[in-house]
């Protein structure tokens, strides 16, 4: 075999194996037929041949937070139902990643415009259509969006930098209110009241005025959302910056 040959050869291989490595991990736009066999909560699911499928583009309410047996209860409407699915890779649970798809109905964003999830991680080409639908969704109040009666009551500034939050309270005592980011890092209060704070997101012992998370890192430097939600799981605050 002449070097020629050879060489060709050789980049014929490595060309061949670069492109099955970016199939497998970045995924197909393509669709597949499949059928949810089981719904685990409002943004995954496991399919009948047992794999199973994080939704991509949102994040619904876990099984501690309000809203989490409405998302739940609406994907299980969809169980046992041949669907159409593109997929993206594989998150770092093992899990697909997935979007769903019903006659051209794109599921992971009506989930968004019903408010029983909120908008997580979208990449740019899609940003704009679900921020869209949050917006519908907060301007009816659905879902994770129903307001507290106490909305209004506080000030807050994320101090992304410095990684932490100044607040301004004018809601009185705030024991089993809880503050969440976009993802699923909560914080809850004890029984504490202060006309003025700040909850960093490190580790640290509780004053009057400086509360702490306990987490080495909560704010993202990019982009990202806070939740304040009262003791009933109610929306009290909400932001985002980076949109």
């Amino acid at each position: 075999m002449n070097k020629k040959v050879s060489f060709f050869i050789s980049i014929s291989f490595t060309l061949l194996f670069i492109g099955n490595y970016f199939f497998f991990f970045i995924g197909s736009d393509e669709r597949e037929k499949v059928v949810i066999g089981r719904v685990i909560d409002g943004d995954t699911i496991e399919l009948n041949d047992g794999r199973k499928v994080r939704l991509l583009n949102i994040n619904s309410p876990e099984k501690w937070e309000f809203g989490y047996e409405e998302a739940t209860k609406y994907l299980k409407n969809f169980e046992k139902l041949t669907l159409e699915m593109e997929t993206e890779g594989v998150g770092k649970y093992g899990r697909e990643l997935g979007r769903l798809f019903l006659n051209d109905n794109y599921l992971n964003l009506e989930i968004v415009e019903l408010g029983l999830a909120h908008p997580y991680i979208v990449e740019n080409e899609e940003l704009k259509k679900f921020k869209k639908a949050e917006n519908k969704a907060r301007d009816k109040k659905l879902g994770i969006w129903k307001n507290s009666v106490e909305e209004g009551c506080l000030n807050v500034e994320i101090n992304k930098k410095d990684e932490y939050v100044y607040i301004e309270n004018d809601c009185g005592n705030l024991a089993g209110w809880k503050i969440k980011d976009e993802s699923t890092k909560t914080y809850e209060f004890a029984n504490f009241y202060s006309e003025k704070f700040k909850l960093y997101s490190s580790k640290g012992v509780d004053e009057n005025e400086k509360l702490y998370w306990g987490k080495e890192k909560v704010w993202n430097d990019d982009k990202d959302s806070i939740f304040i939600r009262d003791s009933e799981g109610f929306l009290v605050y909400y932001d985002s910056y980076g949109y």
